[in-house]
């Protein structure tokens, strides 16, 4: 039998009314200000998605374009306007800049009540403590597809990828809705053994079609979290077309966690205003 494919904008869309709906009964749109340094493409790309997203979710949008030559004290002395703008709610840095700038040093000037990207050492750290926080947004999207797939708590669940912006934190949110992860990697021994033993899959290997039908059983539930260019296509780290037979569930590449990721931003700036100190 087919695999239960799980479309993003699905799941997006109901995100984005409860945002609207919350909006509505405030009466007070959130700000969110966004800071973009130098011309990289992609980022240049991201940087004008988040302005269309909030127009479209009635939520105002500041953005901050700045030249390629913008010195580190240029770049801090904005964050720190930013973070100390009592209109501000959220802040998001694009995580591309200038070979002379440092994104850590300029991205842990967001007070954590302000990191709707879950990106500072301090978000990370009251996520490990389970301290309230903004957590990044790509984990808090997997755990949107693993509750509309109704995974059971206590499920296992391997997780290959353990980077700061993915595994690690997405180790921590499972961990706190009584899932059981395994964080794999490349150097983790009978991966596939693991892999087939867990019922949730969630891969981001960085590696198109990584995921093959070796890796899985016919009741494993796969949540792709890659994005890969590959022949001009844009492709998972799961292989779709090979798995989609197989498995019990799968999301799709594009399509799948991407769409709900640009969402999830969003609703971390809804929660912002109650982290507030003194709130």
């Amino acid at each position: 039998m087919a695999a239960i494919v799980y479309e993003g904008r699905t799941i997006s869309d109901s995100i984005a009314e409860r945002i609207r709906n919350e909006i509505g009964n405030q009466g007070n749109p959130p700000k969110l200000s966004v800071i973009r340094i130098g011309k990289d493409a992609a980022s240049a790309s991201y940087f004008r998605a988040k302005i269309r997203k909030g127009h479209d979710l009635g939520i105002e949008v500041d953005a901050h374009s700045l030249p390629p030559e913008t010195s580190a004290k240029e770049a801090a002395d904005l964050m720190d306007s930013l973070a100390a703008d009592p209109e501000v709610d959220g802040i998001i840095l694009e995580n591309e800049v200038p070979e002379h700038l440092s994104y850590v040093e300029l991205a842990n000037r967001i007070p954590y009540w302000k990191d709707v990207d879950g990106a500072t050492y301090a978000s990370l750290g009251r996520l490990m403590s389970g301290a309230p926080c903004l957590a990044p947004a790509t984990p808090l999207a997997v755990m949107e597809f693993m509750r509309a797939m109704q995974v059971p708590q206590g499920s296992s669940v391997a997780i290959i990828n353990r980077t700061i912006t993915v595994g690690k934190p997405l180790s921590m949110l499972m961990l706190s809705s009584n899932y059981t992860p395994f964080i794999l990697h490349s150097r983790s021994l009978k991966i596939h053994e693991i892999t087939r033993s867990c019922n949730v899959i969630v891969v981001a290997a960085g590696h198109p079609g990584f995921l093959t039908p070796e890796y899985v059983t016919e009741s494993t539930s796969v949540i792709d979290v890659g994005i890969n260019s590959k022949d001009g296509q844009i492709t998972g780290d799961a292989d779709f077309e090979k798995l989609s037979p197989i498995v019990r569930a799968i999301t799709p590449v594009p399509g799948g966690v991407g769409a709900v990721t640009s969402t999830m931003v969003f609703s971390n700036l809804m929660a912002a205003r109650k982290l507030k100190p003194g709130k």
